[in-house]
């Protein structure tokens, strides 16, 4: 029995330099807390954005500009046959083996072009969403693979008998936003025109399925307007939606290579040819795409230099204890009962210090700095972070995470030698 008392006794880390110096890596856990959180907490929130699916498959749409030999001047005085050739030239790219939906645009395709407008949900809520304008009897849809959620007008149909300039098709998430149902076929529905300062009321054909017309939209509302501008508009590009596993690189090289010469008519030609990726990329990249890069290259930094210092501070702290180790062996202990030891030990202290710095981050964070929805953002819709019950624990798990790992290598390297070396030499030490 007093074996047993003594060699719990001499078991327990001994005061003074290990005690002092458990005491600061604490410090430094909670401060590297409250840093990570700052730092992979804007990361997290838009590499989550960035990741949603589009709604359709950008791999397989690629928009070819259509251009003129023609000036404006002699474009618009021969608009007609301009407008002729340019259908000719869009049954030679519907007739080309890798194409399986082709339609012109009038100018605004999802993953592309958009035109804003406004609608006022309620009294005082507006939103503000991406409107696509389509011909009549438009392949819109279905080169898109956008579904349709009205049973009577199914996605082959959704285009069809359409009223010019007041027909309307809205997604999911608008219709429930304005009427909190997607049952709404044959109702109408106001939209303001900022640029003109005027609302137009639209009868809604149908409601489909939402998409993401850029990879920072959240809000996942968007319309189709039927519109006439195409017939009095040349030069619209064409939108394609190639077959499967025909890549956008390998159509563009071939429309430059072996259909460069039957891919044109009298005064018309294709002038360039890009996909979905390359220009929400552009569009993006510009302003959203900077920031994600700029705050991806804080975070690694951060982290690569946090993990480091709590690397080497865990090294130097372990070592210390090397004298305990030896001690506890002396005693009984085995190899692994004293590696496990150190390892349960750095365990419990970073469980404290990470909950405390992140209590600590907390205090600043319900003060407003977690994601805000924009001004015109939809309102029903909902992410994970919108909310500061899903919000903070989520984000406080991927730092617990990466601190937990970091500061557990950092003990079990040194330990583990320690651990294997003989009793003699780590009773040395002292």
């Amino acid at each position: 029995m007093k074996t047993n008392k003594l060699s719990f006794i001499t078991l327990l880390p001994p005061r003074g330099v290990v005690g002092r110096g458990a005491s600061w890596l604490a410090l430094e856990l909670i401060l590297v807390t409250i840093i990570c959180w700052w730092t992979f907490n804007p990361v997290l929130l838009n590499a989550y954005i960035w990741n949603l699916p589009l709604g359709y498959d950008p791999d397989r749409i690629v928009r070819m500009e259509v251009a003129s030999t023609l000036n404006n001047t002699e474009r618009m005085n021969r608009k007609e046959e301009i407008s002729s050739e340019e259908e000719m030239l869009l049954q030679k790219v519907q007739e080309v083996e890798d194409v399986e939906v082709a339609f012109r645009t009038v100018y605004y395709a999802p993953g592309f072009d958009s035109y804003l407008v406004h609608c006022q949900i309620g009294d005082s809520t507006w939103i503000r969403f991406p409107t696509i304008y389509f011909q009549s009897e438009s392949p819109i849809f279905k080169a898109y693979g956008i579904q349709s959620l009205t049973p009577e007008v199914p996605t082959s149909e959704l285009t069809n008998d359409c009223e010019e300039d007041r027909t309307i098709i809205i997604s999911r998430t608008f219709a429930m936003a304005a009427f909190g149902t997607t049952n709404v076929a044959g109702r109408t529905i106001k939209l303001y025109y900022v640029a003109r300062d005027e609302f137009i009321e639209y009868h809604i054909r149908a409601v489909v399925e939402d998409v993401r017309l850029y990879w920072v939209d959240r809000s996942h509302t968007n319309s189709y307007i039927c519109s006439t501008m195409g017939s009095s508009m040349t030069n619209m590009p064409i939108i394609v939606r190639l077959r499967e596993g025909v890549s956008p690189e390998q159509f563009r090289e071939k429309c430059e290579h072996e259909w460069q010469q039957s891919l044109t008519t009298e005064h018309c030609y294709i002038r360039k040819i890009e996909s979905v990726h390359e220009k929400l990329d552009f569009y993006t990249g510009r302003r959203d795409g900077r920031l994600m890069h700029r705050n991806v290259l804080v975070a690694v930094f951060f982290a690569i230099n946090l993990a480091l210092g709590v690397f080497g501070t865990l090294i130097m702290y372990t070592r210390q204890r090397k004298e305990e180790a030896g001690v506890k062996r002396a005693f009984g202990a085995t190899k692994w009962s004293v590696f496990w030891g150190f390892i349960r030990e750095a365990w419990v202290l970073t469980t404290v210090s990470v909950l405390i710095g992140c209590i600590i981050y907390f205090q600043y964070l319900i003060s407003g700095d977690f994601y805000e929805k924009g001004m015109y953002d939809n309102p029903i819709v909902h992410y994970w972070f919108d909310s500061i019950e899903t919000h903070f624990p989520i984000v406080s798990l991927c730092v617990y995470l990466f601190i937990l790992c970091t500061v557990l290598l950092g003990t079990a390297i040194p330990a583990w030698r320690i651990c294997r070396s003989e009793i003699t030499d780590s009773l040395r030490e002292e």
